[in-house]
């Protein structure tokens, strides 16, 4: 290969920075949906390893690559864990991504029980799972606001940056970061209840509402007309909400380029 111009280090360089952005590439939103062919994933993380192994990731990660190339001879013990730690690095800032997608249908499930559509189910293209149908609607409205915003130009500058921020080998868990990781977790389940409060206030004053005229007027069958009232009220609190709807995803979004910069700083 050195004939080429190839040397080991480079070989190895470029193995590192395709681990690290295929691992983001396959848990990011948008870039690891299951509609996307594992070959296209494939093929495109090794087109973008290629550019930044060529470009910007090349004097940056020199020590480190050549600190490698030494061991390979020695063993490959280093090199495997080298590996190891781009992946999971790529992990963690693919699915500190995801976890918006994951709020909001989260958020959707929530809506949609309480609208009594907990049967009404259909299958999700971009995770292969059944879902209801609020939370399908909930992810196609947040894909659209992702793609509008640019989000997917941020997942791949972060895969950029990441490496001017933790070069090749040298990413190292802290306490702080599992430590934040925790907190983000955490904050997909308070943004999906805030996402869903709204729609879930109105479902609980229609149950309120037929609970009282239960009472009020016995002969009337609240079992009948109560479940077409819940679903066209609950509609009806979707539309009212959907401003706040959009507003809370750019609020996520935003959160998500900072928690995956948190993930750099660590």
């Amino acid at each position: 290969m050195e004939t080429l111009g190839i040397t080991n280090s480079d070989i190895i360089r470029f193995l590192l920075v395709f681990f690290r952005t295929g691992a983001v590439l396959f848990t990011a939103p948008i870039f690891g949906s299951k509609n996307i062919p594992p070959r296209v994933r494939i093929v495109l993380a090794c087109t973008i390893a290629i550019v930044l192994t060529m470009s910007a990731v090349a004097d940056r990660a020199e020590a480190a690559a050549i600190a490698l190339n030494a061991s390979l001879f020695a063993g490959n013990r280093l090199l495997v864990m080298a590996v190891i730690q781009e992946m999971f690095l790529g992990i963690a800032i693919g699915y500190t991504a995801r976890l918006t997608f994951t709020a909001v249908q989260m958020a959707g499930q929530l809506v949609g029980m309480g609208m009594g559509f907990s049967m009404a189910r259909i299958m999700d293209p971009s995770t292969r799972e059944n879902v209801m149908l609020v939370a399908q609607y909930n992810t196609i409205v947040t894909t659209l606001i992702f793609l509008l915003i640019h989000g997917h130009h941020y997942v791949l500058m972060a895969i950029s940056d990441s490496f001017s921020a933790i070069p090749l080998a040298g990413w190292r868990p802290s306490a702080s970061l599992m430590e934040h990781l925790d907190n983000v977790f955490a904050g997909v389940f308070n943004t999906g209840l805030r996402i869903a409060i709204p729609v879930m206030g109105a479902g609980f004053l229609a149950k309120v509402g037929l609970a009282i005229i239960a009472r009020t007027m016995p002969q009337m069958n609240v079992f009948i007309v109560g479940l077409p009232i819940q679903i066209a009220i609950g509609l009806l609190a979707m539309a009212v909400s959907l401003p706040f709807f959009v507003k809370m995803l750019h609020l996520m979004f935003a959160s998500m380029n900072e928690n995956m910069w948190i993930i750099f700083r660590q």
